[in-house]
């Protein structure tokens, strides 16, 4: 009786000591999100450089992309230009735009979290530029979809509802992402993963607590000795070949993404 109230007491001791790792673990992951957030209120989501978008559009696309950017966990930012560039030049403007600007999700990250549609008026460029997340969880392909899908608005000159569509699309494809979902409420998934370990080990505890009661001896009859025989294993020996390659052939890609995706409107 004794040693089952030890037993027990021993289990809970070890459930308690796994729920206070849990939960500093837990907390651990709220920093961030929480530094991110505070991060959030200071940064333009929208630059309208060339002026094409009214107050009252500039403000609600705004607000749109804060609020898509804390749920994605990735900037969603909007920069319009009269600058003239196009191609990978813009894409190196944007980069040092995002670099310059602090932008990225969570700022701890060796790599900003960011998506940012950009609009050339002068060179008639529209360009979709990623870093981090976005440009591992959207594919080329619906890089390029993005772009496609809003170039009608831009040319039929309905500024505000291409950058609607952008904020959109890009919420769609983040949400549908792998990675995203893995990532999404990661704090209550590890909660979960951690109390069935807790349970497994409970059971495998309580089962160990049960002996064995028989042996080879107990149906034998007198005089009848059961001697023990086991096998040990002592080495193996492995042999290795070196098969040639030719240097000609490599290994072909495909289908990544390059981070940006663009057309002209």
């Amino acid at each position: 009786m004794i040693r089952k109230i030890i037993d027990r007491a021993k289990a809970a001791v070890f459930l308690a000591a796994v729920i206070a790792v849990v939960f500093m673990v837990c907390a651990s992951y709220s920093v961030p999100v929480n530094a991110a957030a505070a991060e959030s209120s200071q940064k333009n989501y929208v630059t309208d450089d060339a002026g094409i978008l009214s107050d009252s559009e500039e403000n609600r696309l705004e607000k749109s992309c804060a609020s898509v950017s804390k749920k994605c966990r990735t900037d969603i930012v909007i920069l319009t230009l009269k600058t003239g560039l196009d191609g990978s030049s813009l894409d190196s403007y944007v980069r040092n735009f995002v670099s310059d600007g602090g932008y990225g999700y969570d700022s701890s990250s060796s790599v900003p979290d960011v998506i940012v549609y950009v609009v050339d008026m002068n060179s008639r460029a529209v360009r979709v530029v990623t870093s981090g997340r976005a440009q591992t969880d959207i594919s080329q392909s619906n890089l390029q979809g993005i772009v496609d899908k809003t170039k009608s608005r831009l040319t039929d000159g309905k500024y505000y509802k291409a950058c609607d569509k952008y904020i959109e699309l890009t919420r769609k494809e983040l949400d549908e992402s792998i990675g995203y979902r893995l990532f999404l409420y990661f704090p209550v998934k590890l909660a979960i993963a951690a109390a069935v370990a807790v349970i497994s080990v409970l059971i495998m505890m309580y089962n160990a607590k049960s002996k064995m009661t028989v042996n080879g001896n107990t149906y034998a009859k007198d005089g009848v000795r059961i001697h023990r025989r086991e096998d040990r294993f002592i080495n193996t020996t492995v042999t290795t070949r070196k098969i040639q390659t030719s240097s000609g052939s490599k290994g072909g890609g495909g289908g990544g993404n390059s981070g940006s995706a663009g057309g002209h409107f």
